[in-house]
């Protein structure tokens, strides 16, 4: 069975990235290792995606029933975009926070083999649930690489005496893909629960809190329009805007409010 071979391919995706990682703090000098830091986790996402078709050949149906499979496309579409997005911007917060949320995804299904045979709920066995959360799952991995190049400009600010546009203007280039996602996932859930549960939309915590953090990244791109010059401000509303996207994302679970919350799987 292709699962006895998990740690192999998790070795090979974790030592092509590691070597990326290395080699992307070299980059700033030497052209070779500008391309390995490139080139390295094309190595890694092939190897994911061959265990995913391997997998698929072997029990003959998708992969998307059980929370380790789903886990398997969370850390391909994460490494994958991940390094789609630094290819282009040259982020390198971005590139390391996707080695790590692959990472951690990869861990889980490893240590928690038995999640390997332990089915999603019927309403978790859609076709919107793959799209839904990897666009969620990139969306915050975009979000949180702009709220580090925010505090990043901000802690330079320092040294300087004056917040850099340049950083401010590479934080809202990934606040707009990350806004962007943040709502055709949410459009996207919207579409499922209609489905699942036959609402659109239900005041749910966990779509309360989700719409909590759309509205205030919205409220980032109207400061920085309206108040362009209020940097600072920005910057902090940005840094805790992000913490709002950590407590919907993680933190939600563990209010009194959202123990019958629908969103809630166990």
């Amino acid at each position: 069975m292709i699962w006895d071979n998990l740690h192999i391919a998790f070795f090979i995706f974790f030592t092509a990235w590691a070597l990326g990682t290395i080699a992307l703090f070299k980059s700033y000098k030497n052209s070779k290792a500008q391309f390995f830091s490139s080139f390295l986790p094309a190595i890694a996402n092939a190897t994911l995606l061959f265990f995913i078709v391997v997998l698929w050949i072997q029990i003959e149906r998708p992969p998307l029933k059980t929370m380790a499979e789903t886990r398997l496309w969370y850390a391909f579409f994460v490494s994958l975009i991940t390094w789609g997005i630094f290819l282009r911007t040259k982020v390198k917060s971005l590139y390391i926070l996707g080695f790590i949320m692959s990472t951690v995804f990869l861990i889980v299904d490893i240590i928690h083999p038995e999640y390997q045979n332990k089915n999603l709920m019927p309403a978790l066995q859609s076709p919107w649930f793959i799209p839904h959360v990897v666009i969620y799952m990139i969306s915050y991995a975009v979000l949180a690489a702009a709220c580090l190049t925010a505090i990043t400009g901000l802690f330079q600010s320092k040294k300087t005496g004056l917040i850099s546009q340049d950083n401010i203007l590479l934080t809202m280039k990934l606040i707009y893909p990350g806004f962007a996602l943040l709502s055709i996932g949410m459009i996207f859930g919207a579409l499922w629960a209609k489905i699942a549960w036959g609402n659109y939309w239900s005041w749910d915590p966990k779509e309360t809190w989700a719409l909590l953090t759309w509205l205030f990244y919205l409220l980032c791109i109207h400061l920085f329009h309206a108040y362009p010059k209020r940097k600072k401000l920005l910057i902090f509303l940005i840094a805790f805007s992000f913490i709002i996207l950590i407590i919907t994302w993680m933190g939600i679970r563990f209010f009194p409010s959202s123990m019958n919350s629908i969103h809630l799987y166990g």
